[in-house]
């Protein structure tokens, strides 16, 4: 039996349930989490002072716990010289030359204020962002290879 595929809407053929439909446009995949302020470290030395960190979830199935939390950050001024060069050599490389760079770049540690008074620590790497051209502000850039601590 063939089922007519739509391409706004999903199909799952299930053995108890063949027609059932699913909008994709109903799920959202990541959901929009919540912005916090924070300060940004390497080595124990302060290299952004304001950095808006962004922690949301990813739903999708086949995930596991770490691999749900996905984080971006957002860096505002004022930027330590060296942070400043490597990102603007992250935002203007593409492709597997951007994943060399953001290989070669020291890992970071960000300390955010949460909402109860407790500092949390995330550490990780810079990945490179999917905007160019535009300020080094306005730029999410993911960050991957988290440790928390409280």
């Amino acid at each position: 039996m063939r089922l007519p595929i739509d391409v706004s809407n999903l199909t799952l053929a299930a053995a108890s349930d063949p027609a059932r439909v699913v909008d994709l446009e109903d799920r959202p995949r990541a959901h929009r989490g919540t912005e916090e302020l924070g300060r940004a470290y390497r080595a124990e030395r302060l290299v952004c002072g304001c950095v808006h960190v962004t922690v949301s979830v990813d739903d999708r199935l086949g995930l596991a716990p770490h691999e749900r939390r996905v984080v971006r950050v957002r860096f505002q001024e004022p930027i330590d010289d060296g942070l400043r060069a490597e990102l603007a050599q992250l935002v203007r490389r593409r492709g597997s030359a951007a994943c060399r760079v953001a290989e070669r770049m020291d890992p970071i540690e960000l300390v955010v204020d949460d909402r109860h008074g407790e500092r949390v620590r995330i550490a990780g790497r810079l990945q490179a962002p999917q905007v160019r051209h535009v300020q080094i502000r306005d730029i999410e850039f993911g960050l991957c290879d988290l440790t928390w601590t409280r």
